[in-house]
């Protein structure tokens, strides 16, 4: 029983994330001690009095535990201000971040110890870029879930992903932090896996809004196409209805960008009359050296090149290894490389094609591997690159998800902005939200958290749930500066 545990253990742990489940871990010991169904004495009085006692006790356990958390927070937030070691300009020249890499040299080596008492609570927790109102959050989430009123059900996973995303949302419009820039992904995010971006999607004229109000928005996707016609199709709702707004300013929505593959192709929305009637569109970037960062510049064909044709070998032994079916493909692109499952002719109906699937153990099983070789890698260590599964395929990109934000925050500043008074977009004022959050492999948008602030949803509908309350919070954070 043990050796299965321990086999168990070792299959899942890269998927969970460390700082949610030492958060569970420490709120399983409130819910044990005052979240017990009182023991029946067919006094019906006596057990109103005692359910309210409990839920009143775990209510105050809960929230005083957030409390806490709030100050590890803050006390990591204002350690990383004061050393300048976490949050720092995403513009750095080299010799501003050779620097800063021998400060960390200093860490390590002894001769000063920065590290906070969440880093080392919690040692995967990463960078911090906003404090966090958790007990805001939680007394909001509280009344709307009854988390302290459950009696057999510990709080989840889940409940402590919605009040994390809360307390973030919660933070800007505050006087402390203004959010200036948010990014999506697509699939799971935006629209359900492999859909699109209709007219009648309840996130398009969200998205809409918040252009209006001057926020800038970016869709950093995987998905990773040379031309815009691919993306203009799976968007065409957001196009067509921004097309139709003929009375929003058309600068305001020129704020709306892709960035695709990754960190590898950047398009622009832009609009054009043509006798009279408008159409929108997206138009590329280029040359890429006007948004490409400093670092990304320096790789080598060479080096990105023998990092993909290392991921494609290992496909092709992956697919023999865990008997893929035969109709698996592997598709090579100019910045990334994976495998796809294929299609099977349906026996049923003929002329009906049918979508193979790959197991949930086989994906991460590629993932991992193709990972794990490729850290040990020389030439992929010369650059960076991203392994992670789309719910049914695999792929292994150049760059990743931290770079498209980094690419974002610079691109709007020195050419949508012009380098005005507000200044370069910091990780404080940026805001990504996605689907795909696993610390290790399979998950593409695990790395926004090294550029901004993030919020982890699991739907689209919950995607339509945050941005109201961050519409909410927006428009107050304005209407109280005015006052």
């Amino acid at each position: 029983m043990s050796s299965r545990y321990r086999i168990e253990y070792q299959l899942k742990q890269h998927r969970k994330d460390e700082f949610i489940e030492w958060i569970k871990g420490l709120l399983a010991v409130p819910f044990v001690l005052h979240s017990v169904d009182p023991v029946n004495n067919n006094n019906s009085q006596y057990e109103d009095e005692k359910l309210d006692s409990n839920t009143n006790a775990a209510h105050k356990k809960y929230l005083s535990i957030f409390k806490d958390i709030e100050d590890l927070v803050w006390e990591k937030l204002q350690l990383s201000n004061s050393r300048n070691l976490t949050i720092r300009d995403p513009f750095q020249t080299e010799q501003q971040q050779q620097e800063d890499s021998l400060t960390l040299d200093f860490q390590k080596s002894g001769v000063f110890d920065v590290q906070s008492r969440l880093d080392q609570l919690v040692p995967s927790i990463g960078p911090m870029f906003t404090g966090l109102p958790l007990t805001k959050a939680f007394i909001l989430e509280d009344s709307k879930k009854k988390i302290s009123c459950r009696r057999f059900v510990s709080p989840s996973f889940n409940d402590i992903r919605h009040i994390l995303n809360t307390a973030q949302i919660l933070q800007f419009g505050t006087a402390q932090n203004d959010v200036r820039l948010i990014t999506f992904d697509g699939d799971v995010t935006l629209y359900e896996d492999g859909g699109n971006l209709t007219t009648t999607n309840r996130v398009v004229p969200r998205i809409i809004s918040l252009l209006k109000l001057g926020v800038k928005i970016g869709i950093v996707t995987a998905a990773g196409y040379d031309e815009p016609e691919k993306y203009e199709e799976r968007l065409y709702g957001l196009i067509q209805l921004l097309q139709n707004d003929i009375g929003m300013d058309s600068v305001l929505k020129k704020n709306l960008l892709i960035m695709g593959g990754e960190s590898n192709y950047l398009f622009q929305y832009s609009e054009t009359n043509n006798a009279g009637s408008v159409e929108g569109h997206f138009v590329k970037i280029t040359p890429q050296s006007d948004w490409l960062l400093e670092s990304m510049q320096k790789w080598s064909a060479r080096d990105m090149n023998a990092t993909l044709d290392l991921a494609e070998i290992l496909f092709e032994t992956l697919k023999e290894k865990l008997n893929l079916p035969k109709e698996s493909k592997i598709i090579r692109k100019e910045r990334a490389v994976g495998i796809v499952p294929g299609y099977i002719q349906s026996k049923e109906n003929a002329g009906e094609m049918i979508r193979l699937t790959f197991q949930r153990e086989q994906l991460e099983e590629m993932v991992l591997t193709v990972q794990k070789h490729l850290e040990r890698f020389p030439p992929a260590n010369r650059v960076k690159f991203s392994c992670f599964d789309g719910g049914n395929d695999c792929w292994c990109d150049i760059g990743g998800k931290d770079l498209g934000l980094k690419i974002l925050q610079k691109y709007f500043h020195e050419k949508v902005d012009n380098k005005n008074k507000s200044g370069a977009i910091q990780p404080s004022e940026t805001l990504h939200i996605g689907d795909q959050f696993a610390p290790m492999g399979s998950a593409n948008d695990f790395k926004a958290r090294l550029s901004g602030c993030t919020l982890w949803i699991a739907s689209p509908k919950e995607t339509v749930d945050v941005l109201d309350l961050l519409l909410t919070q927006i428009e107050g954070g304005k209407e109280s500066k005015k006052k």
